[in-house]
């Protein structure tokens, strides 16, 4: 019931006990009167001398943090109030979910506590409008008041782990750079370091090992004029979405945790990089407003740019893809293309970056999905519902009807296939190295929850 409800309830039992006291008498009637009287006035009060002023402060240790991991978040209540209260209750809009938290102010205008946010999918999130609730001893008469302090939150996809197979493509991102600072600089500086966790064993100096009894390493480039492109593919060609996997297709997924692995290894390595988001919809111009400022901030980091990464709505045509951002860069510089599969438009992007003289290297996650990709296993799949089929249709017909779809499954499986391995083919002729991202599962994502920790 609305507080507007409630004083008409009230104005209603007053006067209706005070006509049956004046009506009949007695003691009854009086006191139920008075009673009545009582909560009125105190609905009265509760409403006109309620909190006012009521500010919230969030604090996190970060306004960043990595997909599934646990933040802490800190919260300040302040208001103002002319009368005690018995109770409140704040109800906030976190990103994981409702908190409720109940304290007994009494004379205090102030409170402290904390809670947990707890598996979070990566994304910009924002705490939306709260509201402040209080009222009397039975809880007959209450009062809310909205509050709006809006707390940004940007949650980071995790980066991938690289396999064995894989540490020595990314090490290798450097060693170019560290050849030509040795001819020119010669030996006068050191150029190796201690062995540190998470550095590719393809950079160990087996040399120094040897000599100083500790593993050594290739100190990273730190030279401007070395540069790695990253380009993760958002075309709704590049990956196949099925019905199942329209909030995480899984492909597109490994290419982003692929692409956080890379800035990782950029920044670690001290070499500098561009990410590039192609072919699809995250532009600035389909974002809200409060978005576009965040992510336009000082603070901003390319992770940012990751945590709002989708797949494109499905589009007739492959999208044009930009090529302005090739000329910030150096040339002879790496890319690296992280996408499902190739299509006509990444393929014809390639092979104007190979023109303009770029190292370029694509990674693939679709074939990894997990699925069989030859036109035998879609044919099991089709006969697995001849049962099916033959029941609603009858035998003969549904002989007929599997047959022919599985025929053109197959050719179409086979056609997809035939045109993706020769555009594959066609870019390792031109010297693009084309591999499959190993990483063929993902973490599981627990249910976003937040959790009550206390002050």
């Amino acid at each position: 019931m609305t507080a507007l409800g409630q004083r008409m309830l009230g104005v209603v039992l007053v006067l209706a006990f005070a006509s049956l006291y004046v009506w009949h008498g007695g003691k009854a009637a009086l006191f139920l009167s008075i009673l009545a009287a009582l909560m009125l006035a105190s609905a009265l009060i509760i409403h006109f001398l309620g909190p006012r002023n009521i500010n919230i402060r969030r604090q996190m240790h970060a306004n960043r943090v990595v997909a599934g991991e646990r933040t802490r978040v800190a919260v300040e209540l302040k208001f103002d109030c002319p009368i005690p209260l018995l109770w409140i209750i704040l109800c906030e809009n976190t990103p994981a979910g409702v908190h409720r938290k109940l304290l007994f102010p009494g004379t205090r205008r102030q409170f402290t506590y904390q809670y947990e946010l707890s598996g979070l999918r990566r994304g910009v999130y924002r705490w939306e409008s709260s509201r402040l609730y209080w009222g009397d001893v039975f809880g007959w008469n209450t009062v809310s008041a909205e509050t709006v302090n809006h707390t940004s939150l940007i949650v980071v996809p995790q980066a991938a782990e690289w396999g064995e197979s894989d540490s020595g493509a990314y090490s290798a991102m450097g060693e170019d750079a560290l050849s030509e600072r040795r001819s020119s600089q010669g030996n006068r500086s050191p150029e190796f370091r201690e062995y540190q966790q998470g550095d590719p064993l393809g950079r160990v100096h087996w040399k120094s090992t040897a000599k100083t009894g500790k593993l050594q390493t290739f100190l990273p480039e730190t030279s401007d004029s070395v540069s790695l492109g990253i380009l993760v593919y958002e075309g709704a060609s590049g990956y196949e979405v099925r019905q199942s996997e329209k909030k995480d297709t899984p492909s597109f997924e490994r290419a982003v945790r692929a692409a956080a692995r890379w800035i990782h290894t950029a920044e670690r390595d001290n070499i500098p990089y561009q990410l590039w988001m192609e072919g699809g919809e995250s532009g600035f111009a389909h974002q809200e407003k409060w978005k576009q400022e965040l992510l336009h901030s000082p603070e901003n980091h390319a992770l940012d740019k990751l945590a709002q990464a989708r797949i494109a709505t499905a589009q007739a045509v492959s999208p044009s893809l930009r090529t302005e951002m090739l000329d910030r860069m150096a040339l002879g510089s790496r890319i690296v293309i992280l996408t499902g599969k190739m299509d006509d438009a990444l393929v014809e992007w390639v092979m104007c970056a190979i023109g303009l003289g770029y190292r370029v290297e694509v990674q693939l996650t679709e074939f990894m999905a997990g699925e069989d990709p030859s036109p035998v296993s879609r044919t099991d799949s089709l006969k697995s519902n001849t049962n099916q089929k033959r029941g609603d249709y009858g035998d003969v017909t549904a002989d007929t009807t599997i047959a022919s779809e599985t025929a053109q499954s197959v050719a179409t499986d086979q056609t997809i296939r035939d045109i993706d391995n020769e555009s594959v083919e066609q870019l390792r002729q031109r010297g693009v190295m084309i591999h499959w991202i190993t990483d063929g599962s993902l973490p599981s994502m627990r249910k976003a929850e937040v959790t009550d920790v206390g002050a």
